[in-house]
């Protein structure tokens, strides 16, 4: 659901139904604040940076309250992104992320960049 309708619909308010209240973020974006509202700060970033972004689930692993996703992003850079201007041209990102799911909902975050495949800083 995140990576296929909540961060390609652009819709940070729809991650509140999906992030614990003290959400842990331990690789923030730049200028991320805590909490939901960081949460709800990657979806609009990756968004508006991208606006015609999409997902590709390249592994999808779950075991215990942990869940690892490795994904390539597709998209074209039309809005400012790390405080750097849009380029206009399309873009590939790759990281690989786990989530620690409590309850239901995602309450840790980590977040690994591909070298060469990460959005520039």
């Amino acid at each position: 659901m995140l990576f296929r309708s909540v961060i390609p619909a652009g819709d940070p308010a729809a991650l509140r139904d999906l992030v614990a209240p003290d959400w842990v973020d331990h690789d923030p974006l730049p200028g991320q604040p805590a909490g939901p509202e960081g949460a709800e700060y990657v979806v609009s970033t990756m968004h508006d940076a991208h606006p015609d972004l999409r997902f590709d689930i390249d592994d999808l692993i779950a075991e215990g309250d942990r869940v690892t996703i490795r994904w390539t992003l597709h998209g074209t850079n039309t809005g400012p992104m790390f405080g750097r201007p849009p380029t206009g041209q399309r873009v590939e990102l790759a990281a690989i992320v786990i989530f620690r799911v409590a309850d239901g909902k995602i309450a840790e975050r980590w977040a690994g960049w591909k070298p060469g495949r990460a959005p520039v800083r």
